[in-house]
């Protein structure tokens, strides 16, 4: 479970948001991994063009996906194309900031949140013409959270009856919360209550695969099987363009023909061809982002659920004493972090929910995060001179290596002596799970948009996530409280109480939270970027130019 969370996907972000990672500056040369023609015309040896010259067809720079296989989805490349092609049970609705049907038309909640039942929409096929029934459903669960499978996103399912047999023990090929009683109704039985679990769904992995299509897995993961508004037009291998056709069988027509996505190493590489118009939707360097906001507007200028932060092991003796996590804390120069290294894609933390959460807007770090260096050094003075080391822990490349030596001369200027610790991966996770460290680089992503994402994994006391050590029966309290409570408004303020109980034992040092700049040409009408990093094409219009 924390591998899923913590790095894979998070790496991806920050390489793709750090100027360190992606370079800054348009490159003349940049060219997509492999090029087509962009107006669908054939050449001697390719075969008929896929649209049609009057055809209205978007395009968009992307990062190469390693997969297109929802069990597998890692990267923002990935993602955005999946959600493109599969529709599951619920929707995020960016605008209205509240989850919405999708696949399912409604669902009741029983059982004081325990028990959810979806009503599946009528006449929903795949997009090779065969019927999505509940079953789809259960078979994609099923095949996400099989140990053999070995999913990094089977945490997504973890809350639901036999996820630990299935996943954990493998001795069960079936979570026996989901069940099927007919086509059009999927029964999904929690161990505990969780209100939220609609807004999980909304996950890009959480969707229908039919087994038949699964069952030549070869050609599934060229030519994937979707139910979503646009389906793969031809069959796609890394290095290639994915070209995507409207659907025209799904329940909500699509206003555009097609979707044509082009593969860039990164951000730079793909603007000169923005700026010339051969490309209609891209992200935006990091260099280039007033500039960009002048000529394209900032509808694309999103907060991203994301967060970097340097975890403090309350039960690590040298970091059992708050006045330590205090000082700390008051020491981090967080503004030359946010301005030297991320230059604009990283904004100063609210606390350990990141900005764009809704319904998270009061700033809870504005003391604890306060660059007060004169204070720290204070504070460290009250501590015996014996108690004034602490170990720091990362993994992995550039910007994380610059990133701890400048958290290390901070807390050196407040008094403290500071010992650096790269580690590779595996090893890095393993001192985590064996808690042989005091303070260690920590970031996390929300893969959809509640706040028991950040709160429950890190911060519960029962949670395998938990590296801070952590034990407050308050916390933990107040936590169960919100899962449990029905009412939206309720929950966030159980949550926000839960946020600021966690605060006062300084269990973190919040470095800040990421945003993601996309810029879209004029001509695309009813682009709508979210937190969760992406968009949805089904509403999107092109005007004649």
């Amino acid at each position: 479970m924390l591998g899923s969370r913590l790095w894979p996907g998070l790496l991806a972000v920050i390489c793709l948001l750090a100027p360190a990672c992606t370079g800054d500056d348009p490159s003349p040369g940049a060219t997509p991994t492999q090029t087509v023609p962009l107006d669908g015309s054939p050449t001697a040896t390719s075969p008929p063009p896929i649209f049609a010259p009057s055809d209205d067809v978007l395009t968009v720079a992307i990062q190469e996906p390693s997969t297109l296989d929802p069990m597998r989805l890692q990267d923002p490349g990935g993602v955005l194309v999946a959600r493109q092609l599969f529709e599951g049970l619920t929707a995020w609705d960016p605008v209205e900031e509240e989850v919405v049907p999708a696949a399912a038309e409604s669902w009741e909640v029983s059982d004081g949140g325990r028990t959810f039942t979806f009503t599946l929409r009528q006449g929903m096929t795949f997009h090779d013409g065969t019927p999505v029934t509940s079953k789809d459903f259960a078979f994609a669960f099923d095949r996400i959270a099989a140990k053999a499978n070995a999913s990094d996103l089977a945490y997504t399912l973890e809350d639901i009856q036999g996820f630990i047999a299935v996943n954990q023990l493998g001795d069960a090929k079936h979570l026996s919360g989901v069940r099927t009683p007919d086509p059009t109704t999927l029964v999904i039985e929690l161990d505990e209550p969780f209100y939220d679990f609609p807004v999980v769904l909304t996950h890009p992995s959480l969707v229908p695969v039919p087994a038949s299509a699964v069952a030549d897995e070869d050609r599934f993961l060229t030519t994937p099987v979707g139910n979503g508004p646009f389906n793969i037009a031809q069959s796609w291998s890394p290095g290639d363009p994915i070209l995507l056709k409207a659907f025209l069988g799904f329940y909500d027509t699509p206003e555009i023909d097609g979707i044509r996505f082009l593969s860039y190493p990164d951000a730079a590489a793909s603007w000169l061809p923005f700026i010339n118009k051969d490309i209609d939707i891209a992200e935006v360097p990091a260099g280039e982002i007033e500039g960009a906001r002048e000529s394209y507007g900032d509808q694309g200028y999103k907060p991203f659920l994301a967060t970097y932060s340097f975890g403090l092991n309350v039960s690590s003796p040298q970091l059992d004493d708050i006045r330590m996590r205090r000082a700390i804390n008051k020491a981090i120069d967080r503004q030359t972090i946010v301005q030297t290294v991320y230059r604009g894609t990283m904004t100063l933390p609210r606390g350990i929910v990141p900005e764009g959460m809704p319904g998270f807007h009061e700033n809870l770090c504005v003391d604890l995060c306060e660059y007060a260096p004169d204070e720290a050094k204070e504070l460290v003075g009250r501590l015996k001179k014996a108690d004034r080391h602490v170990a720091l822990d990362y993994s992995g490349a550039q910007p994380h290596p610059r990133i701890a030596r400048l958290v290390k001369e901070d807390l050196e200027k407040a008094g403290l002596d500071v010992t650096l610790h790269s580690y590779p991966f595996p090893k890095y996770l393993k001192r985590l799970r064996d808690k042989d460290h005091a303070m260690y680089r920590l970031g996390w992503i929300a893969e959809y948009p509640t706040p028991d994402a950040f709160l429950t994994p890190l911060f519960d006391a029962q949670s395998p996530d938990n590296h801070s050590g952590i034990s407050s029966s308050k916390v933990d309290a107040l936590l169960e409280r919100a899962r449990s409570t029905a009412s939206e408004g309720k929950r966030v303020q159980l949550y926000i109480e839960a946020e600021k109980a966690i605060m006062e034992n300084v269990p973190i040092a919040p470095i800040g939270s990421f945003v993601a700049h996309w810029a879209a040409q004029p001509r695309v009408i009813g682009f709508v970027f979210d937190q969760t990093g992406g968009f949805d094409a089904l509403g999107i219009e092109l005007a004649p130019e």
